[in-house]
């Protein structure tokens, strides 16, 4: 079936029109900004089933943060189209688009929306005090780089984790459930920014285990 589906949209792709302009990424129409600051280029990218973005350019190192569970595929400007493939909610990965930047399109090859977070770190150097790294026993660090560390973790209901404050600013992303912190309820899907010095407690109320990737931003 996944064979069936990557061939039809094989010839879609084929049809459409590859010598189409490409645009940066912070413009291309399914990537929506929703988070500028001094740390970070936060894009919310939404694509429908059997759809398709424009070539579309990243330049600066990033971020990506699955949150849905969706079967996708990629086309390099200039190659051929790649097999689809799974992702989940809560996968992270980095790519140092700075370094080799890249023009590609990204179609939808499932059932679902794709959902997934785009964050581009926009400092060019990180800050000369170190952080701290989270070291709880639930706590998986996913990427360590130059400008940011990641993390993932999952609270139980009940359960809490405190971030300490100092030298990194934090973006913390639900990508299962709902946690609580500084007053608000973060759902499945957004996120909440803490400046440097924020000392934070995330924690769980519900009764359903929710998962969080914690980007510590140097």
């Amino acid at each position: 079936m996944l064979y069936v589906k990557y061939c039809s949209l094989l010839l879609l792709l084929m049809a459409g029109n590859t010598t189409t302009a490409q645009v940066p990424v912070r413009e291309e129409p399914h990537h929506k900004p929703v988070l500028e600051n001094n740390y970070v280029r936060l894009l919310d990218v939404h694509i429908k089933p059997g759809d398709t973005t424009l070539y579309h350019i990243h330049a600066a190192p990033s971020v990506m943060v699955h949150i849905s569970k969706s079967t996708i595929g990629i086309q390099v400007m200039g190659q051929s189209i790649a097999p689809p493939v799974h992702v989940l909610p809560g996968d992270a990965k980095f790519a140092a688009y700075d370094k080799n930047p890249v023009t590609h399109r990204v179609y939808n090859a499932g059932k679902n929306v794709f959902h997934v977070m785009d964050i581009e770190l926009v400092k060019e150097e990180p800050s000369s005090e170190a952080c701290t790294a989270l070291t709880n026993a639930n706590v998986e660090t996913t990427i360590d780089e130059k400008l940011v560390r990641v993390y993932k973790f999952d609270l139980s209901s009940q359960q809490k984790i405190a971030i300490p404050a100092g030298s990194c600013a934090h973006l913390l992303i639900c990508t299962n459930g709902t946690v609580n912190t500084t007053g608000k309820k973060i759902t499945m899907g957004k996120y909440i920014f803490f400046a440097l010095h924020t000392e934070v407690s995330v924690n769980n109320k519900q009764a359903a285990t929710a998962t969080c990737v914690l980007l510590e931003l140097k």
